[in-house]
This record gives C-alpha cells, structure tokens and sequence, in this order.
C-alpha cells in the first residue's frame, strides 16, 4: 500500500464523517449540534454520548455519529501508517522486529486481537489501531473490533448518561 492506499483511508473517511452530517435531518438534529457531537467524539471519544444526550439529541443518532466518526479516524490511521511503514525504512525494521516478536506468542496470535474490543473503551480508538499494526493484525478484523468496542463503551455511557438525566429532570 502506497500512496493509493493513504488516498483511500483519507476518501473512506472523508465519507464516514459525513455521515453524520446526511443523516442529521432526518434525526432533526441541527448541524451545529451535529458539529458539536462530531467535535466532542474527536475530542472525548466514546464519552462524547454524554454531549450527545446533553443537546438533547435522538440516541440513535448519537450512537451513529460516535461510530462513525470513530470509523474514519481508525480507516484514517491504518491508511496513514500503512503509508509510513512503505516509506520509511526505519517504521518498517521496527514493524519486522515487532512482527516478529509477536509471532512467537501464541497467545497474542490467538487472542489478541481480541483484546481490542475492552482497548477500544480504555485506550481508545487512537491507540488501538497503532497496537494492531504493530502487532501485524488483520486490519479489516481490527477495525471491525475497534469500532464493536466503541458501540459497546458509547452506549453504556449514553444509557448511564440518559438514566442519570431521567432522574434529574
């Protein structure tokens, strides 16, 4: 993967965050809220429900924008690294060292990857998809896992958020 690969990870993202901004009418969310949700999932990432729920936006619809806004950022990162470790000579004999490292545990071949379901709730959807790589992981599966990771965390946390809201309000 080369150039085109870093051109598609950007084109796929570029789509995954629009997303949100197409479905917003359908939600009746205003854009600026949209926006902000985008922002905060940038910023907070699955703790971004809780903006969500504050705004007073559809659930659905907060969950959706988590997921896909998390989605692009981790296509987003396997393109950028996949684009790193072509170029560079140094990324790609610390990518060989720690392939090879890895390879000798069964356990984190067999797995590992797995782990990246609870990584996605507690190191995040920026970490993880630089473990997986390291680590030479199927990118599809880890992404996949990643993104099953953030629905989980997102919607514990807007399902919290909206039961401590029922009982203030």
């Amino acid at each position: 993967m080369d150039r085109y690969g870093l051109i598609k990870g950007i084109a796929i993202s570029f789509i995954l965050f629009s997303i949100p901004m197409a479905l917003a009418p359908l939600f009746n969310a205003p854009l600026s809220k949209t926006l902000t949700l985008m922002a905060s999932t940038f910023a907070l990432e699955y703790f971004a429900a809780s903006v969500g729920a504050g705004m007073g936006l559809n659930p659905f619809f907060v969950l959706i924008t988590i997921l896909s806004v998390g989605a692009g950022v981790v296509v987003l990162m396997f393109g950028i690294f996949e684009f790193m470790g072509t170029r560079s000579n140094k990324v790609s004999g610390f990518l060989a060292k720690s392939h090879g490292k890895a390879q000798k545990s069964r356990i984190i071949q067999r797995y590992g990857i797995y782990g990246l379901i609870p990584g996605a709730a507690f190191l995040g959807f920026y970490v993880c998809p630089a473990i997986a790589w390291i680590l030479g992981w199927k990118k599809d599966l880890s992404a996949a896992l990643i993104i099953f990771g953030l629905g989980v965390a997102s919607a514990i946390v807007l399902l919290s958020t909206l039961g401590v809201l029922g009982l203030v309000l």
